[in-house]
């Protein structure tokens, strides 16, 4: 679906460049020397520090005296290693080729190249790294806030002694994180319809009620509208992780630090400001992190919500590289690329906050 406000030269045009895109012929085959030699001297100075470690006798007497933790932990390990590491480097490997793997050709580091030069276009163009980029981290942030604000704030309501039905306004309000997420999209994407959807016959009926008339809203052919139904949904999918949190780190502030600022003087909002969320900040920070990592690469609601529309708009960096491996002519090394680059932008991301937060 092409933005509703595209003329028809302008969505005839855009519909060739995009075919021209993904028609153009892949990068020329590069030398592999380069990485060879490069992979050679990274196991060259693996080797040389396991046998300098190996010649040292202390090492090799901690070695001895660790066989047996080795032995509990050797399972997990190789576990891990089949299914984290491996899919790791084994898409970090194709990212270094063009085409299918069965017949794709060495091209180096030229699928990088190609995806931070924007494909040769426009840096700011529709489809572009860039833009896809500023997509997601303004779907990440916004996301992320509604989650923060809404799970606090039903955990700090639900966390009220006195309150009645206290439990089951919890099991109800777990309830959308229960769900597995894509039947949460559908059921979404359905309430976003433009005839029969629950969403666009609710505003219908306000304005009417109101006394004004109102076209039924196209709501997946405009940014706007279709980036909000994404963020609606995700924001049903994500406060309940928030809320159970915060309940979660409430039950560690202690009575007499709220009963001791109360006898100070200290009012509700004083005591929230000053004291709870003090306490309970070091078991969010970690949650906002995983939200946001989870946010970040939330392909079931982009996909399956909005599809991308309109002409792409709405995609983030997940589900662009999902549609250059599987419905642009299959080439996996471009998106392998496109994968990468999303692990090593949530490792920076990560690391960066992780140095933040240590004390100085």
């Amino acid at each position: 679906m092409l933005r509703g406000d595209a003329s028809p030269s302008e969505a005839v045009e855009s519909a060739r460049k995009q075919f021209d895109d993904v028609r153009r012929p892949p990068p020329p085959p590069a030398s592999p020397t380069p990485i060879l030699l490069l992979v050679g001297a990274l196991a060259l100075l693996g080797a040389l520090q396991l046998v300098r470690r190996a010649r040292d006798p202390e090492a090799r007497a901690a070695l001895r005296r660790s066989l047996p933790a080795y032995a509990y932990v050797a399972h997990a390990v190789i576990v891990v290693g089949l299914l984290v590491i491996a899919p790791l480097l084994v898409g970090a490997a194709t990212s270094l080729f063009a085409g299918r793997p069965d017949s794709g050709d060495y091209i180096g580091l030229a699928n990088f190249v190609e995806i931070l030069t924007a494909r040769g276009g426009p840096l700011l163009a529709t489809g572009s790294f860039y833009v896809v980029l500023l997509v997601t981290v303004l779907w990440t942030a916004i996301n992320v806030c509604f989650h923060l604000a809404l799970g606090v704030g039903l955990g700090l309501v639900l966390s009220r002694e006195n309150m009645r039905l206290r439990g089951l306004y919890r099991v109800l309000l777990i309830i959308p994180w229960a769900v597995p997420s894509y039947v949460t999209a559908l059921a979404w994407k359905g309430m976003f319809h433009r005839q029969f959807g629950a969403v666009t016959g609710l505003i219908l009926e306000c304005n009417r009620w109101l006394g004004t008339e109102l076209e039924p809203i196209a709501w997946f052919s405009q940014f706007s509208t279709a980036f909000t139904a994404n963020v609606a949904t995700n924001v049903w999918l994500g406060f309940p992780f928030m809320m159970v949190v915060t309940l979660g780190a409430l039950t560690s502030v202690p009575k007499d630090a709220l009963e001791a600022a109360e006898v100070d003087g200290a009012s509700r909002w004083q005591r929230l400001r000053y004291v709870t969320l003090p306490m309970i900040r070091p078991a969010l920070i970690p949650a906002v992190t995983l939200g946001a990592i989870w946010t970040f690469n939330m392909f079931n609601v982009v996909f399956l919500v909005s599809g991308g529309e309109p002409d792409g708009t709405t995609d983030i960096l997940v589900s662009e590289a999902y549609r250059w491996a599987f419905t642009r002519g299959a080439q996996y090394g471009y998106a392998a690329a496109y994968a990468v680059l999303i692990f090593l932008l949530l490792t920076l991301v990560t690391r960066v906050t992780g140095f933040a937060r240590e004390p100085s």
